[in-house]
């Protein structure tokens, strides 16, 4: 039985790695097995100096010593490159061509004129970097008769004017010993780079992401180099997304934070739902305590959905008051250091399940604890996961009398379906829908990190079931990570039991 034993959104993670607090109340990554003396120790790799993001140096309430972004170190980022790359080279009809890899930056999108939103750094590229500085360029050449191969990173250049409106940047002098690269040159300078490269290295392939572009404001110089003949194009994500959706064991921690933060700050909104609140009222206190515990920001808009608007899978107007007589189902998650959280959970508003919410929470709650035995037991693919949640579905709504008991087993699949029509599981990570080019149907496998996510949705006007039944939503969504034994649930300590849940609903005041 879980115990909710504070609502203070200042917390203190119960696994391996945890947040620390600082004096000044802010979260920050420190191992297990670090000490503080091991935060004096100098760290030669990392340049000191008021850089384009956060350094050990200049935020070490943010980064341990030695580490470039919190939790993982310049050797990861450099292992992963080195990995990518042994794969590209696997290719056999390119093994004696020269390898080109382009991996952009995002760049900042704008809300209006002037006006940009919070920048979010491209995935692929932050995993092979963690460079955190907008519009970069990753660019790794190994020539064909050449053993090692070369990284460049292009970066914007120290600019006294853009800094004074924009904040810090590395520049090309720090740049290179910061992110572990060969060198750095300015982004103005890609263009050239890039033609005479692919120009010189003939035959040579050139690994670059060429629909959908991160970067739209280089795609062209991309695709100019191209035509210059005897280059061929290939995409290197869905070799990346293999690597991505497999996570280290520093990543593992990152992810134990986001799970642990996103899970309390569902507990706290449990905790300060009462009949009359607004939706965006628990919206704001996810986001609060998410924040305030150490997440940069939410992994998503989340849903907060009272009654029949949770048969809305998407709604996030978040705009209502609550009624007592709702269910209130929340999907919602947190951002640490780009790595994210995925939870739902749903409970009543007046903190006492009704007699037929009862029913309809227990099920779903009794399959999604069959489905992660079924992730321990056999490791199936997540389309199969999702044929056993259809199943199990079914099964439970025709015995409790919420689907008719003379119809055949492929008639009822499709009910349950119907009530269902979501994917049971995605795995995350870097992204809430992690390595997109993955397929679904292949085994999970020790390190991966999915969700595991059925529910129901019965809208006010669904006469197929009773009325008693009908005009609410129903979703438990927890983060799960294979492991070598039992599946661990990142998310455990977000409650899902009834009695749990009916213990806090209600008990804090905002």
């Amino acid at each position: 039985m879980h115990t909710f034993r504070r609502f203070s959104s200042q917390l203190c993670v119960r696994y391996p790695r945890r947040l620390v607090k600082s004096p000044l109340g802010v979260n920050r990554c420190m191992s297990s097995t670090e000490k503080p003396s091991d935060l004096l120790i100098h760290s030669s790799k990392i340049p000191k100096g008021i850089l384009g993001q956060p350094t050990c140096h200049t935020h070490p309430h943010l980064i341990p010593n030695g580490q470039l972004t919190c939790g993982i170190t310049q050797q990861e980022y450099k292992e992963r490159r080195d990995s990518l790359l042994s794969k590209l080279l696997e290719e056999s009809e390119h093994i004696h061509k020269s390898h080109i890899l382009v991996i952009p930056a995002a760049c900042k999108q704008f809300m209006s004129d002037k006006i940009p939103y919070v920048f979010r750094q491209n995935s692929d590229f932050f995993y092979l970097t963690g460079c955190l500085e907008p519009s970069a360029i990753l660019v790794m050449v190994k020539l064909a008769l050449d053993a090692s191969y070369k990284t460049i990173l292009f970066v914007h250049e120290k600019d006294s004017h853009a800094e004074l409106w924009e904040g810090p940047r590395t520049g090309c002098s720090l740049a290179a010993s910061l992110f572990g690269a060969d060198e750095a040159r300015p982004v103005e300078n890609f263009n050239n780079y890039i033609h005479r490269i692919v120009s010189s290295t003939k035959p040579s392939v050139v690994w670059y992401q060429n629909e959908s572009p991160a970067n739209p404001e280089i795609h062209e110089s991309v695709r100019s180099a191209l035509r210059t003949g005897h280059v061929s194009l290939e995409e290197p994500q869905k070799y990346l997304h293999q690597m991505r959706v497999v996570k280290s064991p520093a990543e593992v921690e990152l992810m134990k934070e986001a799970c642990y933060i996103g899970s309390q700050s569902v507990n706290l909104a449990m905790a300060c739902t009462k009949p009359g609140i607004s939706e965006h009222a628990v919206s704001a206190i996810l986001e609060y305590s998410s924040r305030m515990s150490g997440a940069e920001h939410a992994a998503f808009p989340p849903v907060v959905a009272g009654g029949a608007r949770a048969t809305h899978i998407h709604y996030v107007a978040n705009n209502q008051i609550l009624n007592p007589e709702d269910m209130l189902l929340v999907d919602s998650g947190s951002q640490r250091w780009l790595y994210n959280s995925d939870i739902s959970r749903t409970w009543p508003v007046s903190g006492k399940f009704s007699k037929h919410h009862r029913i309809l929470y227990e099920l779903v709650l009794a399959v999604q604890k069959r489905l992660i035995e079924l992730l321990s037991e056999h490791r199936p693919p997540l389309d199969h996961l999702f044929d056993h949640m259809c199943r199990l579905l079914g099964m439970h709504l025709q015995q409790e009398g919420i689907l008719p008991r003379n119809i055949d087993n492929n008639e009822l699949i499709g009910k349950a379906y119907r009530l269902c029509p979501h994917h049971v599981s995605h795995y995350l990570g870097l992204d809430v829908h992690d390595a997109p080019l993955v397929r679904r149907r292949v085994p999970v496998r020790t390190g991966m990190i999915v969700t595991v996510e059925p529910g129901i949705y019965i809208r006010p006007d669904d006469e197929s079931v009773p009325p008693e039944f009908r005009g609410v939503g129903i979703r438990i969504e927890d983060d799960v990570l294979i492991t070598d034994g039992e599946p661990l649930i990142l998310t455990d300590a977000c409650v899902r039991e009834v009695d749990d849940i009916e213990a806090i609903v209600g008990k804090q005041s905002i």
